[in-house]
């Protein structure tokens, strides 16, 4: 997949929308083949620390981005509703946006 196709893939998950998708997310990482099932390898917690992980965003390149988000994914499998709360405190958007940037 070329970069122009993976940023309208990301840019389509950042048009507002009434309610959040966790499958969009899901979906979209696996369409562009940058869902990291080895995202504990990208992490420097252990164990996770899903919001000191989340500070390291404003230095990552785009594969931490992607491990960041999938991170977020798995957090929301194991605490049931934690992407939409991470979603609603503005802490997926950024994550999108960045790696948008550095396509």
């Amino acid at each position: 997949m070329t970069s122009k196709e993976k940023k309208k893939l990301l840019q389509d998950l950042t048009e507002v929308n009434t309610e959040v998708s966790i499958e969009s997310y899901y979906l979209t990482l696996e369409e562009m083949g940058d869902l990291k099932t080895s995202y504990r390898d990208y992490m420097v917690t252990e164990p996770i620390d899903a919001d000191a992980e989340l500070n390291r965003l404003s230095d990552a390149d785009y594969d931490l981005c992607a491990a960041l988000l999938t991170m977020l994914l798995r957090e929301d499998y194991f605490s049931n509703g934690a992407f939409e709360e991470r979603y609603c405190n503005g802490e997926v958007t950024p994550i999108v946006e960045k790696m948008i940037s550095l396509l």
